[in-house]
């Protein structure tokens, strides 16, 4: 009989607690992930469970790209600020509704996309890479899901041009998150703070 999976808001470490591991680089889990849909069943949530913290980058990253899409964009403004109140509030891993998570995916069509996806991860990690352990603390985590959130709601407002700078600062971080970079976080933290600064003088 299996186990129901953990709840992602009963694994929380201490705040300040750092990983001793340091972490695998994101390309050697994809072909992992390749492999073990070969083995077994796949569902979503055991791809989450795998991939961790990294679907937070992952997501980020690939909604972010809606971005120069008009209109798309107040959708995946919406969608970046949830994720980022995720984060903000501790989950570990991204929360879906459970009938997503447990839903049965093609497996050879799953294999393929993360065959694909991953020398262009390999490529990435040439410049970003696993730096910075201390910023694995759950304490960052929270602070970087605080700046993702107030940047998905500018990407929301309805004027122009004030997307694509908080879309582009979006994209970084979810690199450094998908990456464990703490030098691109908090490189982008940064830059989001710079990013809200020039929308609040415009706007207000």
């Amino acid at each position: 009989m299996n186990n129901p999976a953990p709840d992602p808001m009963q694994e929380q470490p201490a705040l300040f607690t750092v990983p001793e591991v340091k972490r695998s680089r994101t390309s050697d889990v994809l072909l992992e992930l390749a492999e073990q849909t070969q083995q077994a069943s796949l569902t979503l949530r055991g791809m989450t469970e795998r991939l961790g913290d990294r679907t937070f980058g992952m997501l980020l990253v690939l909604l972010s790209v809606f971005n120069i899409v008009p209109l798309v964009s107040l959708l995946a403004g919406l969608l970046i600020c949830i994720l980022g109140l995720q984060m903000a509030v501790g989950l570990r891993r991204v929360w879906l509704p459970k009938a997503i998570l447990d839903r049965e995916l093609p497996k050879e069509s799953v294999r393929k996309a993360l065959l694909a996806f991953e020398p262009k991860v390999r490529k990435i990690e040439r410049f970003v890479r696993p730096r910075w352990q201390f910023t694995e603390a759950p304490i960052v985590d929270r602070i970087n899901g605080l700046v993702i959130a107030l940047l998905g709601a500018i990407i929301t407002l309805p004027l122009p041009l004030t997307n694509l700078g908080p879309a582009l600062v979006v994209v970084l971080m979810g690199l450094g998150l998908l990456e464990r970079d703490g030098v691109v976080q908090v490189g982008a933290a940064l830059l989001g703070l710079v990013a809200m600064g020039v929308v609040f003088y415009f706007v207000f």
